[in-house]
Protein backbone atom coordinates (compact mmCIF):
# COMPACT_ATOMS: atom_id res chain seq x y z
CA UNK A 1 0.00 0.00 0.00
CA UNK A 2 1.21 3.55 -0.92
CA UNK A 3 2.06 6.04 1.87
CA UNK A 4 -0.01 8.97 2.51
CA UNK A 5 3.33 11.36 0.75
CA UNK A 6 2.92 8.97 -2.10
CA UNK A 7 -0.42 9.01 -2.53
CA UNK A 8 -0.58 13.04 -2.49
CA UNK A 9 2.45 13.21 -4.77
CA UNK A 10 0.33 11.16 -6.59
CA UNK A 11 -2.60 13.74 -6.66
CA UNK A 12 -0.93 16.59 -7.16
CA UNK A 13 0.64 15.17 -10.61
CA UNK A 14 -2.77 14.33 -11.44
CA UNK A 15 -4.49 17.59 -10.89
CA UNK A 16 -1.72 19.49 -12.24
CA UNK A 17 -2.33 17.80 -15.75
CA UNK A 18 -6.01 18.63 -15.14
CA UNK A 19 -7.42 15.61 -13.67
CA UNK A 20 -10.62 15.64 -11.65
CA UNK A 21 -9.34 13.54 -8.07
CA UNK A 22 -11.23 13.00 -5.81
CA UNK A 23 -9.88 11.34 -2.37
CA UNK A 24 -11.89 8.50 -0.60
CA UNK A 25 -13.58 9.05 2.47
CA UNK A 26 -11.37 7.62 5.83
CA UNK A 27 -13.74 5.25 6.11
CA UNK A 28 -13.50 3.87 3.06
CA UNK A 29 -9.84 3.80 3.44
CA UNK A 30 -10.04 2.46 6.31
CA UNK A 31 -12.57 -0.56 4.98
CA UNK A 32 -9.60 -1.12 2.42
CA UNK A 33 -7.19 -1.44 5.21
CA UNK A 34 -8.94 -3.38 6.77
CA UNK A 35 -9.71 -6.38 3.75
CA UNK A 36 -5.70 -6.54 3.33
CA UNK A 37 -6.02 -8.64 6.94
CA UNK A 38 -7.52 -11.41 8.18
CA UNK A 39 -10.33 -10.64 10.08
CA UNK A 40 -11.33 -12.78 13.73
CA UNK A 41 -13.93 -12.16 15.91
CA UNK A 42 -13.44 -11.72 19.61
CA UNK A 43 -15.99 -12.38 22.61
CA UNK A 44 -14.86 -10.81 26.48
CA UNK A 45 -16.75 -10.89 28.54
CA UNK A 46 -16.83 -10.39 32.72
CA UNK A 47 -17.78 -13.49 33.52
CA UNK A 48 -21.24 -13.34 34.85
CA UNK A 49 -24.16 -15.21 32.97
CA UNK A 50 -28.02 -13.99 31.31
CA UNK A 51 -30.84 -15.21 30.67
CA UNK A 52 -33.10 -13.89 28.65
CA UNK A 53 -37.06 -14.38 28.63
CA UNK A 54 -37.12 -16.22 25.55
CA UNK A 55 -34.80 -18.51 26.52
CA UNK A 56 -31.36 -17.15 25.16
CA UNK A 57 -28.75 -18.02 27.46
CA UNK A 58 -25.21 -15.43 26.82
CA UNK A 59 -22.07 -15.20 29.08
CA UNK A 60 -20.74 -17.53 30.90
CA UNK A 61 -23.10 -19.94 31.59
CA UNK A 62 -23.24 -24.18 32.03
CA UNK A 63 -20.84 -26.32 30.31
CA UNK A 64 -23.97 -27.45 28.08
CA UNK A 65 -25.24 -24.35 27.29
CA UNK A 66 -21.72 -22.67 26.90
CA UNK A 67 -21.30 -24.01 22.67
CA UNK A 68 -24.51 -22.16 22.34
CA UNK A 69 -23.53 -18.71 24.03
CA UNK A 70 -19.94 -18.60 22.57
CA UNK A 71 -22.14 -19.33 18.89
CA UNK A 72 -24.32 -16.12 19.22
CA UNK A 73 -26.13 -14.49 17.59
CA UNK A 74 -23.48 -11.49 16.65
CA UNK A 75 -23.49 -8.77 14.59
CA UNK A 76 -20.47 -10.47 12.56
CA UNK A 77 -19.67 -8.43 9.48
CA UNK A 78 -18.84 -9.50 6.13
CA UNK A 79 -15.27 -10.16 6.61
CA UNK A 80 -16.04 -11.95 9.76
CA UNK A 81 -18.23 -14.38 7.89
CA UNK A 82 -15.90 -14.71 4.92
CA UNK A 83 -12.94 -15.48 6.41
CA UNK A 84 -14.53 -18.02 9.13
CA UNK A 85 -10.70 -18.03 11.25
CA UNK A 86 -11.47 -18.99 14.77
CA UNK A 87 -13.74 -17.43 17.27
CA UNK A 88 -11.98 -16.14 20.62
CA UNK A 89 -13.36 -16.41 24.12
CA UNK A 90 -12.07 -14.39 26.62
CA UNK A 91 -13.18 -14.32 30.46
CA UNK A 92 -12.23 -11.51 32.98
CA UNK A 93 -9.15 -10.72 30.85
CA UNK A 94 -8.06 -13.96 29.80
CA UNK A 95 -8.75 -16.13 26.76
CA UNK A 96 -10.59 -19.10 27.94
CA UNK A 97 -11.94 -20.48 24.44
CA UNK A 98 -11.00 -20.32 20.85
CA UNK A 99 -13.24 -22.74 18.88
CA UNK A 100 -13.03 -23.93 14.94
CA UNK A 101 -15.68 -21.67 12.89
CA UNK A 102 -16.67 -24.06 9.84
CA UNK A 103 -19.30 -20.86 8.82
CA UNK A 104 -21.99 -18.50 9.81
CA UNK A 105 -25.76 -18.70 9.31
CA UNK A 106 -28.12 -15.78 9.80
CA UNK A 107 -30.21 -15.61 13.00
CA UNK A 108 -32.62 -12.72 12.59
CA UNK A 109 -30.82 -9.34 12.26
CA UNK A 110 -27.61 -10.93 13.57
CA UNK A 111 -25.27 -14.05 12.61
CA UNK A 112 -24.19 -16.92 14.87
CA UNK A 113 -21.54 -19.41 14.17
CA UNK A 114 -21.46 -23.07 13.05
CA UNK A 115 -19.00 -23.82 15.53
CA UNK A 116 -16.53 -27.02 15.42
CA UNK A 117 -13.83 -28.18 17.72
CA UNK A 118 -12.75 -26.21 20.67
CA UNK A 119 -8.72 -25.56 19.32
CA UNK A 120 -5.94 -26.16 21.85
CA UNK A 121 -2.85 -24.10 22.06
CA UNK A 122 -1.25 -26.91 19.87
CA UNK A 123 -4.08 -27.08 17.42
CA UNK A 124 -3.07 -23.76 16.62
CA UNK A 125 0.34 -23.63 16.58
CA UNK A 126 0.18 -26.69 13.79
CA UNK A 127 -3.15 -24.92 12.07
CA UNK A 128 -2.62 -21.45 12.59
CA UNK A 129 0.38 -20.65 13.69
CA UNK A 130 0.06 -16.49 12.78
CA UNK A 131 -3.33 -16.32 15.07
CA UNK A 132 -3.09 -13.69 17.91
CA UNK A 133 -4.25 -15.46 20.55
CA UNK A 134 -3.76 -18.88 22.94
CA UNK A 135 -5.66 -19.75 25.59
CA UNK A 136 -4.26 -18.03 28.72
CA UNK A 137 -3.41 -14.85 27.07
CA UNK A 138 -4.26 -11.80 28.24
CA UNK A 139 -6.97 -10.12 26.65
CA UNK A 140 -9.27 -6.97 28.36
CA UNK A 141 -12.88 -6.80 28.46
CA UNK A 142 -14.22 -3.70 26.82
CA UNK A 143 -17.16 -1.81 27.55
CA UNK A 144 -20.13 -1.89 24.98
CA UNK A 145 -20.76 -5.49 24.43
CA UNK A 146 -18.81 -8.52 24.23
CA UNK A 147 -18.43 -9.14 20.50
CA UNK A 148 -15.75 -6.83 18.84
CA UNK A 149 -14.18 -7.67 15.44
CA UNK A 150 -10.42 -7.67 15.31
CA UNK A 151 -7.93 -7.77 12.34
CA UNK A 152 -4.25 -9.17 11.91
Amino acid sequence: MATPEEIEAARALLEEAGAEVRIPDTSTLRRRQQREHNAIAVISRSGRAYRQENGRVYGEVSPEEQRQSDAGPWRANAAIRRDCLPITIAVGGTVERIWEVNGWYENGKKWSADLGPQLTNDDLDRDYPDFPYRIGDECPTRRGGAYRPEYY
